[in-house]
């Protein structure tokens, strides 16, 4: 899994939380949350390429790509 995919996985996670709290301020400091690790990975893919291997046991399984 690349770190672009874990962000999102957190941006995810953080989305569902913010449905199941009652706080409005709560639920809006997990969608800024979210939208953060959004944007987290985003910048991953845009620095390292989608593919880039995040551990060194993702390494066997990575394509490496030159981003254009």
């Amino acid at each position: 899994m690349s770190d672009a995919d874990l962000y999102r996985q957190y941006a995810k996670e953080a989305m569902r939380w913010s449905s199941k709290v009652k706080d409005e301020t709560e639920k809006q400091d997990l969608i800024d949350l979210a939208f953060t690790w959004a944007q987290a990975a985003m910048a991953s893919e845009r620095v390292f390429g989608p593919s880039f291997a995040s551990s060194p046991t993702d390494v066997g399984a990575a394509t490496w790509s030159i981003p254009s």
